[in-house]
């Protein structure tokens, strides 16, 4: 015949018994305390979570904040020649995709909320599910697209200058430029495959 251990006396109950036959205390069967401990687990991780989600999106903020900050000062400060100009604009873009990428996690963080009773502990993600991966996939695409426009602008730079100076080291650093040109084109066929 089936038993059931009491968790307070421990004596030896029939599985049909709601209550200890010897301390009068209520009794969980298998089944209703595996469902206590996932939904424990479940709330541990959602803790876990939402703390992760959270730090991510203020260093995600704090990183971008400073990229914008001196990007701007840098693109619209009087005196500042126009390469550090031109070159200013693709950490810009970098660092405002860092700031919105920073704000999803956040509200994902913020938004894997519960509501508890003692022991009865949902999750609620389903709230954040759609708009937090479609911010996020929009904030994914200016990073992206916006670090290349860096890659390139960079590069264009670069070049533009090794030519300048052909005669004496231009072409070697032409060369070793090609080298990166090869790597960004790879990182944005890569990346058009991935946003597909």
């Amino acid at each position: 015949m089936h038993t059931v251990k009491c968790p307070y006396c421990g004596y030896e109950n029939l599985y049909t018994n709601i209550r200890c036959e010897y301390c009068n205390n209520e009794l969980i069967n298998e089944k209703e305390s595996s469902i206590n401990n996932s939904e424990k687990n479940s709330l541990t991780n959602a803790k876990i979570d939402k703390f992760i989600n959270f730090y991510n999106g203020i260093g995600f903020i704090f990183v971008g904040g400073i990229i914008s900050v001196i990007s701007s000062v840098l693109l619209f400060a009087g005196g500042v020649d126009k390469i550090m100009k031109i070159i200013s604009v693709p950490f810009l873009i970098c660092g405002i995709s860092f700031l919105v990428s920073g704000i999803a996690w956040i509200v994902k963080g913020l938004n894997i909320n519960k509501s508890s009773n003692d022991f009865d502990e949902k999750l609620n993600i389903e709230m954040v599910g759609e708009k937090f991966y479609k911010v996020s996939k929009i904030a994914n695409y200016i990073y992206t697209f916006g670090f290349l426009l860096f890659w390139f602008g960079f590069l264009i730079i670069f070049d533009i200058l090794a030519f300048k100076s052909w005669e004496q080291d231009g072409k070697s650093l032409f060369f070793f430029s090609l080298f990166f040109w090869a790597v960004g084109i790879y990182i944005l066929v890569k990346s058009i495959k991935k946003f597909k």
